[in-house]
């Protein structure tokens, strides 16, 4: 009897922590559940529309002018050239694997530059994506007249899209980019005076490209979430501004291999959420 009287606790206590226990689960089951909400609230983000542009590494000719003040005799041979990146360009373009692996992107478009296609190419290497070339993402000159309304009455009927210049795939080149049916050819660069004197002109001419770029990205949406484009500094900005609509007064220049990012909200509108690899402010 004296026995059973002493494990009579013990009895009682190994019930109180079972039940303890239990109830300890079903709150971790609770707090999980709410932590999977959580998750899941976050993570709908991705399925809203997301597109990202790099601007090329430096290039050659982005250097030209600050050389201009030494001999032509003297320049090194990057000097000027759009083919090939400053010692700072293939520095940046080392970097952008690392910068892009941060995302997943499930589409990738680029100008049909040298400097646009190799700036990407060692993170098409890496993730074995392979990117389209677009025509349109070729560099063009606008200002923030491109959202301009009234710009419509200078567009010039004159044909643009696909009426430049054949485009061609090194063999080296085949196994990370490919064409599209319709983007087999530049667009047609009108001539403009040198200072932009008729720059509502131009700019309208720039429209109608950005129009094309917009109409492909819209395409792309249909099974693609996350864009990545490849280009130039002012197409770039040219993109930014029909995406939201904003003439974009008194930004900076997109930086050699600087990134920005657009989502597309409810009302289908584009917010920019990132330029220059920086987030932007609410």
């Amino acid at each position: 009897m004296k026995k059973l009287l002493l494990s009579f606790p013990m009895v009682m206590g190994i019930l109180f922590f079972g039940i303890l226990i239990s109830d300890n689960n079903v709150n971790s089951m609770h707090h999980s559940s709410s932590n999977t909400e959580v998750i899941q609230k976050k993570d709908s983000t991705k399925s809203k529309l997301r597109i990202y542009y790099i601007r090329h590494a430096e290039g050659g000719h982005n250097v030209k002018k600050e050389w201009g003040i030494y001999p032509e005799n003297e320049w090194p041979s990057y000097v000027g050239n759009h083919s090939a990146f400053t010692p700072k360009g293939i520095m940046q373009q080392s970097r952008v694997s690392k910068k892009l692996n941060r995302f997943n992107f499930d589409f990738v478009a680029t100008s049909p530059a040298w400097r646009c296609k190799n700036t990407v190419l060692p993170y098409l290497e890496e993730s074995e994506i392979k990117a389209e070339i677009w025509p349109e993402l070729a560099e063009i000159y606008a200002t923030n007249l491109i959202v301009s309304p009234d710009l419509s009455e200078h567009t010039s009927t004159e044909k643009i899209l696909g009426a430049g210049d054949e485009i061609t795939l090194l063999p080296e080149e085949e196994p990370y980019f490919t064409l599209r049916n319709d983007g087999t050819h530049e667009f047609k660069k009108l001539r403009f005076p040198r200072d932009h004197s008729e720059s509502a002109k131009e700019n309208a001419m720039a429209k109608v490209i950005i129009d094309k770029v917009l109409e492909l990205i819209e395409d792309r949406n249909a099974s693609h979430n996350t864009i990545l484009l490849s280009g130039h500094g002012s197409s770039g900005k040219a993109v930014l501004r029909m995406l939201t609509k904003d003439p974009l007064n008194g930004f900076p220049q997109i930086t050699n291999t600087g990134v920005w990012m657009v989502e597309q909200q409810d009302d289908g509108t584009f917010k920019l959420k990132m330029f220059n690899d920086v987030p932007f402010p609410e």
